[in-house]
């Protein structure tokens, strides 16, 4: 980390040579008597990326206009061939589209030459490379976590198996005079080891979606099928409340290359999520249309909807909709959309407070 003391090693990538002696001298004017920044110089993008390979860089100075790069593709390709590396774009464009959109993808800050000095440049370095640390520092308690998480969930599969295998025993063999309460008592034992086998298996998926663990095992199948099963598994539940499951198939095979099982767990989340947000007695509609490049599943309930400033959160981990009176984890929405985008599709909620909810799966198919 860099005192004020401590020299920031500097990379500046810039192929005007006026612009780069001026920004040198206004770096080392401010810096007064102390060596503030070791400053390199690459006048090419590929001499830039060579010296990020060879040399501790804390920062980048990057000009986005290069004789060998142009535009927002130059900071693209620094910030994924050092993406711990803190850059701060220095450039000639007054856009703040651009610095706008280099922000929002990694960039630190964005100066427009001329309009700062090397001052303000010096204190953006500084800064730049403080909340790199601590971007860095969350990354690794984001990872901490997942670990934790994916441990902690193996640990218990063990247990709760042998709590889910003995109370099937007990009920298998449960005597015709055992008290009702007593009955009951066991039936709920059972129903808790099935939930709680549900958390595990959904902690253990988004610790493999987030570490980039999860393979897809694709195969040519016809999603009417898929589609089906995981209809029929919720069946039971949807009965209990007296709701209705339309689901009229086109008469010809959807076919697309997917993961069927983990298809059909986003499927199976959506129509859960449609039975305990739905009406009693109300009607769940799933419908599959084939379009030119891609097929899309849709699944509607009548609900009472989600709040517009809602939409968007609930594919976040562990949030839900206030005042839902959900129970869940706030994770089979976020496993659902990390499973889609595995398949490079796209997942999405349209809904009006009091008018229920559609949730989109559109999926790419072959040409």
């Amino acid at each position: 980390m860099n005192g004020l003391d401590t020299p920031i090693r500097a990379l500046l990538v810039e192929d005007n040579p006026g612009d780069a002696r001026l920004i040198r001298e206004m770096l080392r004017d401010a810096g007064g008597e102390h060596a503030a920044v070791e400053l390199a110089h690459a006048d090419r993008l590929a001499l830039g990326l060579e010296e990020l390979t060879n040399q501790v860089t804390d920062v980048v100075l990057l000009d986005l206009t290069l004789p060998d790069s142009h535009g927002f593709d130059t900071f693209t390709a620094v910030h994924a061939h050092a993406p711990d590396v803190a850059v701060v774009v220095l450039s000639g464009l007054d856009d703040e589209t651009l610095a706008v959109r280099s922000v929002q993808e990694g960039a630190q800050d964005y100066l427009v030459k001329g309009q700062v000095d090397g001052g303000a440049i010096l204190r953006s370095m500084r800064y730049a490379i403080e909340r790199q640390r601590l971007e860095a520092a969350r990354r690794d308690l984001e990872r901490q976590r997942d670990e934790f998480f994916s441990s902690v969930s193996h640990d218990l599969r063990t247990p709760v198996a042998a709590i889910k295998a003995a109370i099937g025993v007990v009920l298998a063999n449960m005597p015709p005079d055992m008290p009702p309460p007593l009955q009951r008592l066991l039936g709920n034992v059972d129903l808790a080891a099935d939930e709680l086998t549900s958390l595990i298996e959904d902690l253990l998926e988004m610790a493999r979606l987030q570490s980039g663990r999860v393979e897809l095992w694709r195969s040519y199948v016809d999603l009417r099928d898929v589609i089906a099963r995981a209809g029929r598994a919720i069946e039971p539940l949807i009965g209990a409340r007296g709701q209705h499951l339309l689901f009229s198939p086109p008469a010809e095979p959807v076919i697309a290359s997917v993961d069927a099982e983990r298809l059909g767990r986003v499927l199976s989340n959506l129509l859960g999520n449609a039975h305990k947000y739905g009406r009693e007695n109300g009607t769940i509609l799933v419908a599959v249309e084939r379009h030119a490049s891609e097929v899309c599943i849709s699944v509607t309930d009548d609900g009472p909807g989600i709040p517009p400033d809602d939409q968007e959160r609930i594919f976040e981990r562990f949030f839900r909709v206030r005042g839902s009176g959900s129970s869940g984890t706030g994770l089979g929405l976020a496993i659902a959309q990390g499973l889609v985008e595995l398949h490079c599709g796209r997942l999405w909620v349209e809904s009006t407070p009091g008018r229920g909810s559609t949730f989109r799966v559109a999926l790419p198919v072959d040409q």
